[in-house]
């Protein structure tokens, strides 16, 4: 019964947070980033088998048929919380849209220049390593054909 009652605990808090972060307007928001549509892609699949991620400071407490159950009921709530999570990101939208047309173009088109700054100082400051550590190797891209050596 105690599962149960930690297990709506969770859920609400995870709502709540969703909900929270669901309030900033950002371009962001606006765009679907491809590493967000895999991970939607990958939250549609159906596991296999119950897998998940212990809450916070169980794995230390839990033994191997408590933390099947746990895996079990994350299972059972997932396609509930995904469903309430997709919902959001409509109600979400819609809302964006509404305060959208509250702007005339000229205001729109300034909220537009001010998020695309935004996202550049964000990008430069993800390229830039912050003090005391160092910068990241950049991720090796796709080879372009002309680094290939012709077959000939």
């Amino acid at each position: 019964m105690q599962s149960v009652r930690i297990a709506g605990v969770l859920v609400t808090i995870a709502l709540a947070g969703v909900m929270a972060l669901g309030g900033a307007v950002d371009a962001a928001a606006q765009e679907k980033a491809p590493q967000e549509k895999q991970k939607a892609a990958a939250e549609e699949a159906p596991r296999a088998k119950p897998a998940g991620r212990l809450p916070n400071y169980y794995a230390e407490v839990v033994d191997k048929a408590q933390r099947e159950a746990i895996y079990k009921i994350q299972q059972e709530y997932e396609p509930k919380l995904a469903e309430l999570r997709r919902q959001l990101e409509a109600l979400t939208k819609q809302r964006d849209e509404k305060i959208r047309a509250v702007l005339t173009p000229e205001q729109l088109k300034k909220v537009e220049q001010l998020q695309e700054e935004a996202r550049k100082k964000r990008e430069a400051a993800k390229a830039k390593p912050s003090q005391g550590q160092p910068a990241k190797p950049p991720k090796p891209g796709p080879e372009k054909p002309a680094d290939k050596p012709s077959e000939q």
